[in-house]
This record gives structure tokens, sequence and C-alpha cells, in this order.
């Protein structure tokens, strides 16, 4: 018994000190409520308002550390378990079983990752681009958007998801452009039907109460062909927001943001050709929200 409260007393430490830094490492006192900068649609003026969010702090950290000090502590008080007797034996391993058991359930709900489904109802996401040639800058978006991001708000480093963009829903306002881009010369929508972008590990994390900055190492492809690309992304997790967007419905929201560039060229996408009229470079603005429905 006494090895068992030992491993407990290590193991609750360890998860403290895990908890309260993929929490953002707070320094200051335990928080309920961060503060979230509001922007009216209407008046554009910035307000802030607050949502409840457990931050734990340095008390908590402490608290729960002197915790497991006094655990380990108590086992001094215990005697060695008899092992005079297969009975006593098969006792005192089944104890340490369930216990053992118990902590994996402890540390396992520590860990609470969610899938967020960005196919919106609303329609709302999108993809705007640029291609700010000399002669002919050319702006249009894309608004066929699906995919999924697996996200846990403990530990936002762990971010992982797919994206993937419906190549016919490019759009340009001049319909002669839209068809030249939907071609086969250009993008090849009918050959080529998804633009995708999927992520395989997330550097340099900074987390500051729901939102998460960070680069997005991940593959990139457009026209058939497939590119590593890191992409500086900002997160925003919103608990119990999802029925904001969709009434009557409960779950979370996820909100991912990213500006980047890729180069035409490198996608076999008429590469060294017009570039007076139609630039190299291609700027994207990603602006798109994932709901985690919950019953």
């Amino acid at each position: 018994m006494k090895r068992v409260l030992q491993i407990v007393a290590l193991v609750v430490a360890l998860s403290a000190v895990a908890f309260w830094a993929a929490r953002g490492a707070h320094r200051g006192w335990t928080r309920t409520q961060v503060q979230i900068k509001t922007v009216d649609e209407v008046t554009g003026l910035e307000g802030v308002s607050y949502q409840d969010r457990f931050t734990p702090g340095v008390d908590f950290l402490g608290g729960a550390v002197l915790g497991a000090g006094v655990l380990a502590g108590a086992t001094r008080l215990i005697r060695n378990k008899p092992t005079n007797t297969k009975l006593k034996n098969n006792s005192y391993m089944k104890t340490q079983i369930v216990s053992l058991l118990a902590i994996g359930f402890a540390s396992a709900a520590l860990a609470a990752p969610q899938t967020f489904d960005f196919k919106d109802p609303k329609g709302v996401n999108n993809v705007q681009f640029l291609l700010d040639a000399p002669l002919e800058p050319i702006s249009g978006s894309a608004s066929g958007i699906s995919g999924t991001v697996t996200f846990d708000p403990a530990n936002p480093g762990a971010t992982k998801g797919r994206i993937v963009v419906d190549a016919k829903s490019l759009f340009v306002p001049n319909a002669m452009m839209k068809d030249h881009m939907h071609g086969k010369d250009w993008v090849d929508v009918a050959n080529h039907k998804e633009i995708t972008f999927e992520t395989k590990e997330l550097k340099n994390v900074k987390t500051s109460g729901n939102e998460t900055t960070a680069d997005a190492v991940g593959t990139f492809t457009l026209k058939g062909v497939t590119r590593d690309i890191t992409v500086p992304v900002k997160l925003t997790y919103l608990k119990d927001m999802l029925g904001k967007r969709v009434p009557n419905a409960k779950g979370d929201l996820l909100v991912v943001r990213a500006k980047f560039s890729i180069k035409r060229g490198e996608f076999n996408i008429q590469p060294g050709k017009n570039e007076d009229k139609v630039a190299n470079d291609i700027e994207l603005t990603l602006s798109i929200a994932g709901s985690s429905p919950q019953k």
C-alpha cells in the first residue's frame, strides 16, 4: 500500500504541473473567467466581455504539489505489507491494480480532445485569395469548405486536422476570368476537385485564455501537387457557444484564422507565364469556424 500511495503522490504532482502548463502556465492566481475583446458588428466599436474558463494559477499548482507531498509523507506512517501468506499478497496486489486503474482514469480525464467539423451550415466559412500583379490584381474567394480538426482545450499543441476546399467553389466576379481559372491550363477543377491542407504538428505554440497562436506544419495540395509548408495560425476556442450560431444546438466552436502565401508556379499553374497580369504569389486568408456538438 505504501508503494501505491507513493505512485499516486507522484502522479498527482506530475498531472497538476502538466495541467497547469497546458492551460497556459498562468503565474498569477487561479481565474475562473477570461477577458475577451468584442467588436460591435454595426459600429465597429471594441468592448470587453468575460467567459467562464478555469485557468489554474500558482495557488492551484502549489496546493496540488503540497497535497502530493502530504500524501507521500503519509506513507511513513504505513507499515510494510505482510508477505507471509499468499492470501495477503493477492489482496495487496489487487489493491495496487485498482489504485493504478483509478490513476489511469484520472489522468485520461485531463485529456479531452474534441473533433470539430468545418462543414459550415451557415455558409460563412471562406478562403480569400489575392494575386497582386503589376497590371491586373485579381481577388476572389472560395466557400466550399469542409474537413475536421482534433483540438484539446487542455493541450492545444496537439492539434491536428485536414481542411478541404472544393475547387469548383473558387470565385472571381469576372465570368470569363472565372472560366479561365477553372480551366485545364490553370487550376483544372474538373480533374483536381479538392485543395487541401493537412496539419502534421504545431510549433511555437502560445496560449493565452481561449486563444492559441502557432506555426502549423503540414502539407498543401493544389492541382495534384503536394508540398510541405508552414502556416501561422490562430485558434480561438469558444466553449458552449455553438448555440449562438446554430439555434437549439449544444456544443463548442473552434475558429481558425490563417494568412499565408504560395507560389502558383510551384503547383504547376502556368509557371513563369503572364506574371505581369497574374502574379506568381497567391496570398491566402482563411477564416473558418468548426463545431463540436454535444448531446
